[in-house]
């Protein structure tokens, strides 16, 4: 009798360690740290300054010297005329040596409050192909995580 009273009170370790587990995944700070990282690192790495550019903090000097490097390689948000499409295929061509750059996101430090982040990661090259560990910064906007620094 008293053991179906401390199993109901007391559910099995498994149903515990489960619950625990499901709660740790929901809204997890890291995993959306983790995700904002890598579509920066993607947009910054195809030079897509178009998807690279929102994703940087809004009023940090991240945000304007990508504003000011698509500027200078021919890109200007939003353009509408017939050029629009040989210009970017250009800029790519020129970039053309990123395209051999890989990355892999190797850490995501939460501060305290969990309004700002350090993230690790390694980038790979033909040259390096054993890598070459850089760090960034992210900082949360509303609900969004932004990009604030390349350290």
């Amino acid at each position: 009798m008293y053991k179906r009273i401390i199993s109901f009170i007391c559910p099995p370790k498994r149903l515990v360690a489960f619950l625990l587990f499901l709660s740790a995944c929901a809204a997890n700070p890291d995993t959306k740290a983790h995700e904002a990282t890598d579509a920066f690192l993607t947009a910054y790495f195809t030079v897509d300054f178009e998807r690279l550019i929102p994703l940087c903090a809004t009023d940090s000097e991240l945000k304007s010297d990508m504003e000011r490097n698509a500027r200078a390689l021919g890109w200007t948000p939003q353009q509408t005329d017939d050029n629009q499409q040989e210009r970017q295929q250009a800029l790519k061509r020129r970039l053309a040596d990123l395209a051999d750059y890989n990355y892999r996101i190797d850490h995501v430090q939460l501060n305290h409050t969990k309004d700002s982040a350090f993230v690790s990661y390694s980038i790979f090259t033909p040259e390096l192909p054993d890598g070459i560990a850089s760090r960034l910064t992210l900082i949360k906007e509303k609900e969004d995580w932004r990009v604030a620094k390349l350290l």
